[in-house]
């Protein structure tokens, strides 16, 4: 639902003294500043193998980045999506604002950046929208996805050092999204 915010529970939320004492598989992409965003696209997953991918990282929260919370897979579209990863601890946030089917308004997007980095600040956090590959296969790879020629570059201009992409097959990757030529 456009507009609605959702905001984990406490329950996911760490005190400040616990944060720093956690140990999980994302210490190690933990930068200075304590933040770091993972992206992911849901593609043709089942709601269990996607579940298996956010786990396997860390992740607490997701921040939807369609324009539209709506998917041809019924279990990614919005409320069901969020009772799924609701009844699994993993909170949940539709943020249209960073869609990337037309061109945001500036200041929506920078409230949505705003509040991307401030989610991120308090827990392991993902950007989902659909493209499961964040690069195209060509010879000279561009950006497949607004997560990485849109909302990335952007995200890294608020000080979040370290993007980490979520592969399909489980395993992550890193790159200079700037580098990656892209239409956003």
């Amino acid at each position: 639902m456009a507009g609605q915010r959702f905001l984990a529970p406490a329950r996911w939320r760490w005190p400040a003294g616990d944060r720093n004492n956690r140990r999980s598989r994302t210490e190690s992409h933990r930068n200075v500043s304590g933040a770091d965003i993972y992206t992911i696209g849901h593609g043709r997953h089942d709601f269990g193998y996607f579940l298996e991918l956010l786990n396997g990282h860390g992740v607490k929260f997701v921040c939807d980045v369609r324009s539209v919370a709506r998917s041809r897979w019924p279990h990614f579209n919005g409320m069901v999506l969020r009772e799924l990863l609701t009844e699994n601890g993993i909170g949940y946030e539709h943020l249209p604002e960073c869609g990337g089917r037309t061109k945001p308004k500036p200041d929506d997007l920078a409230w949505g950046v705003d509040r991307i980095v401030e989610i991120s600040s308090e827990v392991a956090t993902v950007l989902m929208c659909s493209e499961s590959h964040p690069l195209s296969r060509h010879k000279i790879p561009r950006a497949n996805c607004h997560r990485i020629g849109l909302l990335a570059p952007l995200i890294r201009a608020k000080g979040i050092d370290r993007i980490i992409h979520i592969l399909p097959d489980g395993r992550s990757t890193e790159f200079d999204e700037s580098a990656v030529p892209s239409i956003w």
